[in-house]
């Protein structure tokens, strides 16, 4: 296929059906990330032989620009992913054999590259490898965030301190249109006007649904809404602007949600360095396993709206008490309430969307907070409506799960997959099945202990 050109090639692709262009899609991308591996090896010894110069180049980067005719970006790129694999050869190895990719990659020689975090990445490599499996590549970009705030919370706080000394917005507008720009800032605040923004949209989105239904009556769910998703965006924003100028009905202005998600040692050591607490071990857990628990980095938690920020910025946050706050034990477990509850409502409902940032069906953007929340082992066969049984779908995703029967199984990362009728695991080209913390919903067969 392909050897008599592109054109002869997607002839012959249209032939084959979805399951065979499925594995052709597969197959080439398996074969980037292994071209990327060979190329990241040769630029690591060409960088080691001073290749370079051979040409009269005084960097690698101008080499690989004038050699590979890329841009700077990409050169850079190029030259991060190289020392990465030269200093780590097993994150080559596990470029080389597919299980993660080229943009996973680059992620993690920025964190190697880091001046501070980067000499805690040994450390962490195996556990930031699984996750760049097993992950998409939003939630693990947050990860690894995560993580160099964790190992440089000093220079993280800079970052962010830095980001709102530097704040700044502008209105503009030229023949007619406008544009609104805004940068920087403190975490909360721009946490705050997301929830102000997505709460503006939705809104905007409700009032065109009841239109149609006013409009439409029992057709209505095949009728083109009056706007579009981008111009419900833009009428939300003078919405919230023309807002700020009126005095709600009742008197009382809306309080944006904005979650605040930290665990229990994070906690408990920003509280107790600033004199607010006697002691950090908030859950009385002994000072051994205290000192363990604050050395897992990975396994720590800080942050707002699903945005790692440093300690202190939480603490503050909390101390305003205009937010939603929740201490999370290891398991990430919020709230608990039984099975006394037939639908996942009220505080069960939002702790469950509180530990998703959108959708859990893979590739899915849609927030957490418009899905619905799912039981993980269904109700009708004794699952309980609880944090440990819930999982955020959108609607769409929701009923396709039912209609595909694809069925829920947790591993001990603490992700939930998707699972098929044949008992196979949903999975990213590449990756290997997880370690699972609990038994195949489908087959029945014991959790494993290792990734296969």
């Amino acid at each position: 296929m392909f050897d008599q050109g592109i054109e002869e090639g997607l002839s012959e692709l249209a032939l084959v059906d979805d399951a065979e262009l499925e594995v052709v899609i597969a197959e080439a991308e398996l074969a980037i990330r292994a071209q990327s591996a060979r190329l990241a090896a040769a630029i690591a010894v060409g960088e080691a032989r001073q290749l370079h110069r051979n040409e009269g180049h005084h960097s690698v980067r101008s080499f690989l620009k004038a050699k590979l005719n890329c841009s700077g970006p990409r050169a850079n790129r190029l030259r991060r992913c190289a020392s990465l694999v030269d200093r780590h050869p097993d994150v080559g190895d596990a470029l080389l054999s597919g299980h993660v990719g080229v943009e996973q990659v680059d992620v993690l020689a920025k964190a190697a590259a880091h001046p501070v975090a980067g000499n805690r990445f040994g450390e962490f490599k195996a556990q930031l490898l699984d996750h760049a499996e097993q992950l998409e590549h939003r939630p693990f970009e947050t990860v690894v965030k995560h993580f160099e705030t964790m190992a440089d919370p000093d220079g993280s706080f800079d970052a962010q301190r830095f980001a709102e000394d530097e704040r700044s917005a502008s209105v503009s507008t030229f023949d007619g249109s406008v544009e609104v720009t805004a940068h920087g800032g403190h975490p909360l605040a721009a946490a705050e006007m997301k929830a102000i923004f997505d709460a503006a949209v939705e809104t905007e989105l409700q009032a065109d649904l009841e239109q149609r239904r006013a409009e439409h009556g029992p057709d209505a769910a095949g009728v083109p809404l009056a706007r579009t998703a981008r111009q419900r965006k833009f009428d939300a924003l003078h919405r919230i602007f023309l807002d700020s100028v009126n005095a709600p009905a009742d008197g009382v202005a809306p309080v944006p949600m904005v979650n605040v998600l930290i665990d229990s040692v994070t906690a408990g050591d920003a509280l107790f360095g600033h004199g607010l607490t006697g002691t950090p071990d908030l859950l009385g857990v002994g000072d051994a396993k205290l000192d363990k628990q604050r050395d897992d980095l990975l396994a720590r938690e800080c942050s707002i709206n699903g945005v790692p920020v440093h300690p202190d910025i939480a603490t503050k946050a909390m101390l305003t008490g205009k937010i939603r706050r929740a201490v999370v034990d290891a398991n990430r477990v919020v709230i608990d309430l039984g099975r006394s509850s037939r639908l996942f409502t009220g505080s069960a409902r939002q702790a469950a969307q509180l530990l998703a940032v959108t959708c859990t069906h893979r590739g899915c953007d849609i927030p957490a907070s418009v899905c619905d929340v799912d039981h993980r082992q269904p109700w009708s066969e004794g699952g309980a409506t609880d944090q440990a049984n819930a999982g955020t779908l959108c609607g769409s995703h929701d009923r396709h799960k039912h209609r595909a029967r694809l069925r829920t199984r947790r591993a001990t990362n603490g992700r939930d997959y998707l699972i098929e009728p044949t008992g196979q695991a949903v999975l990213p080209i590449g990756a290997r099945e997880p370690a699972w913390a609990e038994p195949c919903p489908v087959t029945g067969s014991a959790p494993t202990h290792n990734a296969a």
